[in-house]
């Protein structure tokens, strides 16, 4: 991409029919039916490390976390909403089935400003630390972060990073671990609303990454799947490696 060249956003992505629909959509919201308009959500997915939280950035222009050191823990809705006026709104959803009731009535007294949406790495944090996540105690929560927000130019849609499949336990990750996330992605790719971002690096064989065999689970006709290939500046030129990459990206 050249420097003059304009990024890829969401707004960029939309067609015309599409934008027709969503002002369709605005039109019943002020007729007070939008509790029955259920809209997608975009969600990614892929190993740890793949390069997920960057796909999303690239698309949204919302800074999530992208350095190696800063691991997705939990799931972060950010919920964009088109209104007259711009404003944000921050809670956590705790989660039903790992949460006494102290922990859940705690959880949902969460309620940290967001001044900037540059600021979000930092709310991440504070998320982080409310949930007991540490290296002393457990290292994913099944509660979820959810950020509203809402302006006359943002687009319908709900963006979701989750944590990166993890393959096998390690000194840091343990069974149980490996189990939550799997379980935690494979439950919003069956969501009907989901249209799945199934991230691949290249710089690791595709077939040792699985979440392109959990969309195929859910979406085995690859309806709402996108595969998406980082890091492909990694790939030596020539060989086989690159070779195969470039005929996934073909299909």
């Amino acid at each position: 991409m050249s420097a003059s060249a304009k990024p890829i956003t969401v707004d960029s992505l939309r067609s015309k029919g599409e934008a027709s629909l969503l002002d369709a959509i605005d039109l019943l919201r002020c007729q007070g039916i939008s509790h029955y308009v259920s809209l997608p959500q975009l969600i990614v997915c892929g190993d740890q490390s793949s390069g997920k939280s960057s796909v999303l950035e690239a698309i949204s222009g919302i800074p999530f976390p992208t350095r190696d050191n800063m691991c997705t823990r939990f799931a972060t809705e950010v919920i964009l909403r088109r209104a007259a006026t711009a404003g944000v709104s921050v809670a956590i959803v705790p989660s039903e089935e790992s949460r006494t009731d102290a922990e859940r009535q705690s959880l949902q007294n969460f309620h940290e400003p967001l001044t900037t949406i540059e600021d979000l790495p930092a709310l991440i944090e504070k998320a982080k630390i409310a949930m007991g996540l540490t290296e002393m105690t457990k290292a994913f929560a099944k509660d979820v972060l959810r950020v509203e927000i809402s302006g006359p130019d943002r687009p319908h849609l709900t963006i979701v990073d989750l944590p990166g499949l993890i393959h096998a336990e390690n000194k840091l990750q343990t069974t149980a671990d490996v189990n939550t996330v799997q379980q935690m992605v494979r439950s919003y790719m069956a969501n009907r609303r989901s249209i799945i971002l199934a991230v691949v690096s290249a710089k690791n064989d595709y077939p040792n990454q699985i979440v392109l065999k959990m969309a195929r689970d859910v979406d085995g006709k690859g309806h709402k799947t996108l595969g998406i290939i980082t890091k492909p500046d990694t790939l030596p030129v020539g060989l086989e490696s690159e070779t195969s990459f470039a005929n996934l990206a073909r299909n």
